[in-house]
């Protein structure tokens, strides 16, 4: 019995030596077993490789095969050696099973427990807990052990005290809970230490590569070894001049160092042979990469270092910046391609690294698939992210808050829960996605969740646009259909489950319960139909995890029933453990091919017969990594455990951190020939990087130049290798650089030219190269519509409001894109602005028409009338079930409240119209006044306008109110407008076509005057906007106010009316009689004000009459300039601007379809004009050639 250490740095060949004394031994003593002991992460190519290597020795030109060699690790050695013994064939349990252990051990001695009580239900604790008692197992620290050290007398504080208690007993409750039923990986290795200590190993030899540090556990298990076997060799990474080292500085080769003296402690113990370390001279990496090497253990030990030699091979050593992690990666991918095509490499002689490889887990597969490029990511992929652990969580949710939308569209959403035809088929995936997003849309849009979901009756569906008609009915009925399948769905299946787990007793039962409807519902079958589909696509990962999944869940529902099986059921505790079972699985994964680019972490072991590695995300936020785990015992805990040589827990964070240069330096060397380093300047969020400190030395050191490939190509530049790579990847940067060269005028260099010959050439990039290159001459610039669409469109007549024409005015293209083509946002079950526009509106028409019906006079009514009138108008509105709009004023508390706001604003409304009614003869006589056709309804004329070509344009419209009054026997009639928001008159804009509402409502009362007032004397009074609101006052102002009446002041002039009135002395003098008695002053009601000599003040908004009729006519101008445009089909991308920098962009739903760029030179603005009223009114005066706007 021998043992022997093989030392060496990481570049030399320590496998070699291993193996050439693993084959001298074998010829030596052919019927001897010999096992080659690696980690885990690398045994399927450490055997290929050691058959080689044994192959090439014994001159082998066949194929060879070994049967007295055997490539295990740890646990496989185990299985090689236990795998017919009882103790093997107890059951192995998964995270997840051990996960209900713990929780059950918790349980059951919760009266026990000091902290650990109170932490079982926090999310995560119980796999922290279970992930701690594993690190106690394999550091071979029993319960006895926790219990001596919480009693040894030395004080450790409360904290760590408590924890000890609570782990030694949930430790030996584990262990009870374990023995006989169950094994898990921590258990193996030990008992796997006792078996060989029956067995006759004096004919195996071992050889262990690859480690740098062992377990407590795996080191008795080696002494066992050494101890029985013929002899054992270990080959460790460190230098000779470590080892010689008895200062006790930290270095470079600490780890490892500790290690090695682990190993010979063990083997002094157990008075094996020591035989002389055997050094591994022979260098497997080229001398360029010596030099790093040495460079790196020298000044990582705190050495001097040498002037360092020029590189034999000028790029042995790169560092390669990018703006960006994709153009990172292109870049990476360009240069394996073209050492593939031109140096001789294979893909399988690059390994990729990175510190932190999740964070280009989104950008490696798309582009290394695009450059055909095959590829292994060796990283663990969560399980926790699959569609069917998805719907797991969904479908509790969906009950937990009782069919919530949100939920219901995730557990839909997984594709997994399909309806069934009548002739009992699975529904197609096409129709299922299609009924799925037509019910989102539909339940979006009015609300629908919980009892809902699960009525009897069908939803019905309607959704009507001016001319659908008939045709409009039959589609509804068949959106009906595709939405009622998914309502049934949920109907029919999901509340019998629910019903049926409620009532489940025991742990048996719910699992029994949740595994039948899995069955019953089609999940179990619709997951063998997506394994099925990716083998049909030859990607057998992908295909490999829906079974994977399943099976897991099956094994951790039989763990579940043999474990807490019998305990009365707790669905909260159920989903935890089925949570917290899923969170630590990853779904295994096989090499596809021989020839692959391997991409892996730089923190894991690698194998080293690789010839280039590239070092990605090579940033100071990751090189060094100063990640802090999260344990359960923290790293001040671990400084007060005092444990035996023999027992030990994990590195403390700090430990970690200062074997990071080690670490890195594995990466450094793990290719032969070249080491490429890569980083992004920018990271996630464009939080901008630096390089990282330890690749900034290498760099500094060799006089390395930092590269920096540009993202897009340099079309002068020939030199564009870097580029280059499979003609799908290529064709990408030829049109980035085409585009380059036409934004730069740069003629593209002859290298991109012959680039683009060889893709056009080709016939099966012919069309694809020509279609994206036709994109560069692309302008964001839409064309005017021919005449046989616009016909198609708009017919011979455009049936108008007038609101629609300002959204002309304000941007043609919007205008086609929301009347034109009816696009729609997707309608929102919510209190929009325009609903609660709608509810006051409503609630004014109501309360005018009521006090017109009941012949009623506003200013005669006390407070408690007004009162009832509102109370009665506001319940009509809400309890009417034809609003639905306002349904959702009753969908929660919250809504409720903003009801109640929204009812307080509708009666301070009316509190203000019966206010305003004692100041002036001004009274509101009819509401809601159409004119012109709408909906199905008929109303006033409406604003009609013949147009060349037989065309029409009728605007129509809705008046919100109608003020009248008499004096001296002619009638005077004014246009109220509510809004919700302020409003005020600009001239300037219903001069340029951007607000003619008003303009537009006073020429349909003028066209209808005699119709309107009844009497042939009539005149329009202007046009005013009514603010509805419920109005505050300032502190600042309430201190002002001396009396009531100055507080009834103070709020009416909060709601004034703004507008424009008609500068008519009789209309103007009688208008507010508080004004008309004093004689002068500012009128609270109305937008003007009288000085002492009767004149009008400059604030106030008059037009004379003949000013009014040229505005009209002005806007008619614009009604039938506008319809002209669009019948001659245009359509102008063209937002209007304003002075004030706003735009009619700000708002737009539809930003996404127009992309406009007011960048590119065919986006502009329509700049709206900054006009004072006085050049209004010239311009007015000159178009219509009058002086001085009276008539």
């Amino acid at each position: 019995m021998s043992f022997q250490v093989i030392i060496g740095k990481a570049g030399c060949d320590h496998r070699q030596v291993l193996l050439e004394d693993l084959g001298a031994t074998l010829q030596q003593n052919p019927n001897d077993q010999f096992y080659y002991l690696v980690p885990n992460h690398i045994k399927f190519e450490s055997e290929v490789f050691a058959l080689e290597k044994l192959a090439q020795r014994a001159d082998a030109t066949d194929q060879y095969a070994q049967s007295q060699v055997q490539v295990f690790s740890f646990t496989r050695l185990a299985w090689y050696f236990m795998k017919n013994t009882p103790y093997y064939q107890i059951p192995r349990i998964s995270s997840a099973g051990l996960n209900m252990i713990v929780y059950q051990a918790i349980a059951d001695h919760a009266d026990e427990l000091i902290l650990f009580k109170g932490e079982a239900s926090r999310p995560g604790f119980i796999s922290k807990l279970a992930s701690q008692l594993a690190e106690l197992k394999i550091g071979r620290i029993t319960d006895e052990d926790l219990e001596q050290i919480a009693n040894d007398g030395e004080d450790k504080g409360a904290d760590l005290s408590a924890k000890l208690h609570d782990l030694a007993i949930v430790y030996r409750a584990f262990d009870a809970a374990m023995r006989d039923k169950y094994i898990e990986n921590t258990d193996i290795l030990n008992a796997l230490s006792d078996f060989l200590k029956t067995q006759d190993l004096s004919h195996a030899h071992f050889y262990i590569d690859g480690f740098s540090q062992f377990s407590a556990q795996e080191l008795k298990l080696l002494q066992e070894i050494m101890a029985n076997a013929a002899d054992m060799e270990v080959a460790l990474t460190v230098d000779a001049a470590t080892l010689r080292d008895e200062s006790g500085t930290p270095g470079l080769f600490s780890q490892s160092k500790k290690t090695y003296q682990q190993l010979k402690l063990l083997a002094t113990v157990t008075k094996v042979k020591l035989l002389p370390d055997k050094v591994a001279g022979q260098s497997r990496i080229s001398s360029d990469l010596q030099q790093v090497e040495d460079y790196w253990i020298t000044s990582s030990n705190g050495r001097s270092v040498t002037k360092p030699q020029p590189f034999q091979t000028p790029n042995a050593v790169e560092v390669i910046s990018a703006d960006n992690r994709y153009a990172e990666v292109a870049q990476m991918a360009a240069e394996m391609r073209r050492l593939v095509a031109t140096k001789g490499y294979r893909y399988r002689d690059f390994l990729v690294v990175s510190r932190k490889l999740d964070r280009y887990q989104n950008v490696l597969a798309p582009i290394f698939r695009m450059q055909e490029i095959p590829f292994f990511i060796d990283n663990d992929i969560a399980m926790a992210n699959h569609p069917f652990v998805e719907l797991l969580t969904a479908l509790f949710e969906v009950d937990a808050h009782y069919y919530r939308y949100r939920d219901l569209m995730r557990l839909l959403k997984t594709e997994l829960l399909l309806p069934r035809n009548e002739d009992g088929t699975v529904m197609p995936i096409q129709e299922f996605r299609e009924s799925l997003a037509l019910t989102e849309n539909w339940v979006l849009k009015v609300g629908y969740e919980g009892s809902r979901w699960i009525q009897d009756a069908d939803w019905e569906y309607a959704r009507f646009m001016p001319g659908d008609d008939g045709v409009e009915t039959t589609k509804n009925e068949a959106i009906a259909a595709q939405i009622n399948s998914i309502r049934r769905l949920v109907k029919d299946t999901l509340p019998p489950f629910f019903k049926r787990i409620k009532a489940a007793k025991t742990g048996r039962d719910a699992a029994a319960i949740l595994y039948q409807f899995l069955e019953t519902s089609g999940v179990k079958d619709q997951l063998i139909s997506w394994r099925d589909a990716y083998l049909d696509q030859g990607d057998l990962a992908k295909a490999d995890q829906p079974e994977q999944t399943w099976t897991t869940f099956c094994d951790m529902l039989d763990e579940y029933v043999a474990i807490l099986g019998d305990r009365a059921f707790n669905l909260d505790e159920f989903l935890a453990l089925l949570q917290a079972g899923f969170e630590g699985a990853t779904f295994s994964q096989i090499p596809s091919t021989l020839d692959q680019v391997t991409v892996s972490e730089s923190g894991m072991v690698q194998m080293n017969n690789r010839k280039v590695t590239f070092m990605i995300g090579s940033t100071d936020d990751v090189m060094p990594d100063v990640t802090v785990a999260n344990r359960l015992l923290s790293d001040e805990d671990r400084e007060k455990i005092q444990l035996p040589d023999d027992k030990f827990l994990g590195e403390t964070n700090s430990a970690t951190l200062n074997n990071e240069p080690f670490l890195n330096y594995l990466a450094f060397v793990s290719g032969s020939e070249r080491l490429i380093f890569t980083y992004s300047t920018n990271g996630d969020e464009e939080e901008k990087r630096q390089l990282s400190p330890y690749v900034a030395r290498i760099a500094q050191h060799f006089g390395i130049e930092i590269q920096n490939h540009a993202a897009v190509p340099d079309p002068a530049d020939n030199e564009i290798w870097h580029y280059l790579g499979a003609k799908r990847a290529t064709l990408r940067h030829l049109v980035q650089v085409s585009d380059a060269s036409r934004t730069s005028e740069v003629a593209l260099a002859p290298a991109w030219q012959y680039v683009y010959q060889t893709l056009i050439q080709d016939s099966n990039y012919h069309s694809l190269t020509e279609h994206l290159l036709g994109g560069m001459s692309y302008r964001n610039e839409p064309k005017s519509l021919v005449p046989e669409i616009v016909d198609a469109l708009y017919g011979k007549t455009i049936y108008t409001s007038i609101s629609k024409l300002e959204e002309f005015y304000s941007n043609q293209y919007a205008y086609f894109l929301k009347y034109g083509l009816k696009l729609q946002e997707r309608p929102v079950f919510e209190l929009s602005p325009a609903s609660t526009g709608e509810f006051f509106h409503a609630a004014m028409d109501m309360l005018v028409k009521m006090l017109r019906d009941q012949r009623l006079d506003l200013a005669e009514l006390d407070d408690s009338q007004l009162h009832e009138l509102v109370d009665e108008i506001v319940t009509k509105i809400l309890d009417d079930p034809a609003n639905l709009q306002f349904a959702i004023l009753k969908s929660s508390n919250r809504m409720a409240y903003i009801a109640g706001q929204l009812i307080a604003t509708v009666r301070r409304m009316a509190t203000t119209l019966h206010q305003q009614s004692q100041r002036t003869p001004m009274r509101p006589t009819q509401t809601e006044v159409l004119f012109g056709h709408v909906a199905a309804k008929t109303g006033l004329d409406p604003i009609a306008f013949a147009l060349p070509g037989a065309r029409k344009v009728e605007v129509r419209g809705k008046i919100d109110r109608i003020d009248q009054m008499q004096v001296d026997g002619k009638t005077y009639l004014g246009v109220v407008d509510y809004k919700s928001s302020v409003h005020d008159f600009n001239l300037s804009d219903a001069y340029q076509g951007t607000a003619m509402q008003m303009m537009t409502y006073l020429d349909a009362v003028k066209r209808n005057l005699a119709t309107i007032a009844g009497t042939e004397n009539a005149e329009l009074a202007g046009a005013l906007y009514l603010h509805l609101s419920n109005p505050k006052l300032s502190f600042k102002d309430i201190f002002k106010l001396a009396t009531d009446d100055d507080f009834l002041e103070a709020l009416l002039a909060k709601e004034k009316y703004k507008g424009i009135l008609v500068d008519d002395p009789t209309l103007i003098n009688t208008l507010d009689t508080r004004l008309g008695e004093a004689g002068y002053g500012n009128s609270t009601l109305y937008p003007f004000g009288k000085k002492k000599d009767g004149s009008a003040m400059s604030r106030s908004r008059l037009i004379r009459p003949g000013d009014l009729d040229g505005l009209l006519q002005h806007t008619e101008g614009l009604i039938k300039s506008a319809a002209t445009d669009i019948f001659a089909g245009k359509l102008a991308m063209n937002p209007a601007k304003w002075p004030d920098q706003r735009t009619a962009m700000q708002f737009s739903p539809y930003k996404s379809v127009m992309q406009f760029d007011p960048l590119l030179t065919e986006n502009n603005y329509h700049e709206i004009e900054k006009l004072s009223d006085e050049e209004v009114l010239a311009n007015l005066r000159k178009e219509f050639d009058q002086t001085d706007g009276r008539h």
